[in-house]
């Protein structure tokens, strides 16, 4: 008989049902994984220089020119 409880093809039909499951479950970790990494990567790339960021700033009307000299004297003291 194909469809016995001792063993044989039931026992293969219920560890294909828990098998399922638990690739969909891995799949869902896969994707979540891969997702986050790919929105943080820019995020998390080389950090710049403070003295590049601060260049930036100043160029963007963010800081004065007297607030710019002052702190760039600070960041290339050393």
């Amino acid at each position: 008989m194909p469809y016995t409880i001792d063993g044989g093809t039931m026992g293969l039909m219920m560890a294909v049902m828990l098998l399922i499951p638990l690739l969909l479950i891995a799949l869902i970790a896969a994707l979540f994984v891969w997702a986050m990494r790919a929105t943080g990567t820019a995020e998390r790339g080389t950090p710049e220089a403070p003295l590049t960021i601060l260049q930036r700033r100043y160029a963007r009307g963010d800081l004065g020119a007297e607030e710019y000299e002052r702190m760039r004297a600070t960041l290339t003291k050393s």
